[in-house]
């Protein structure tokens, strides 16, 4: 019998598959992440993992707040499977995120555009997700994002949430399509 004939029905075909949803400041990023936390929450495929960073937050329960000192002392021992800075604060992902990527998940992550060519050097499998809104829309067209994972956040919250949704079914029925006998 061949390693074919014992596999089960259900193979994952690619690597884990890190999505960034991305975009300028005060587009909506880590609300969406927050609500398709909650909505994907019994869905093993998909992971949201949380972020270290210096910024305290009242309103970001998600996220983990540290001193300055301790992030870069973090940071020295390498501890973070990426780093990045953003605005005021500096922001950490650590190691785990990448071992759910191994073993073939989707994780999703909210991060700034300049952010991103740090997260594609630490994994092959990359899916931007840029958010746009209205002030985007107004951009000449040689400087936009192509529309097919765009989530446009026009001021409907409801809105962008069910398009950010659709756009994670999409890339989850994409990511675990199975091999057809």
């Amino acid at each position: 019998m061949t390693d074919a004939a014992i596999q089960p029905p259900c193979v994952r075909l690619n690597p884990g598959l890190l999505v960034l949803l991305s975009g300028a400041e005060a587009r909506g990023k880590d609300l969406l992440i927050a609500q398709a936390r909650r909505r994907y929450a019994a869905d093993p495929r998909l992971e949201f993992p949380a972020r270290l960073q210096t910024r305290q937050s009242a309103h970001d329960t998600e996220h983990i707040g540290v001193p300055r000192r301790v992030f870069r002392d973090i940071e020295r021992a390498r501890g973070f499977a990426v780093s990045w800075q953003h605005a005021d604060a500096e922001h950490g992902l650590t190691p785990g995120a990448l071992e759910a990527l191994d073993a073939g998940r989707i994780v999703v992550i909210a991060v700034p555009p300049a952010a991103i060519d740090r997260f594609r050097a630490i994994w092959p499998n990359v899916e931007v997700v840029p958010i746009t809104s209205e002030v985007d829309a107004a951009r000449p067209s040689s400087q936009r994002t192509p529309a097919t994972s765009t989530v446009r956040h026009t001021g409907d919250i409801a809105d962008a949430v069910r398009r950010f949704n659709r756009v994670l079914d999409t890339l989850a029925a994409r990511q675990f399509s199975h091999a057809r006998p």
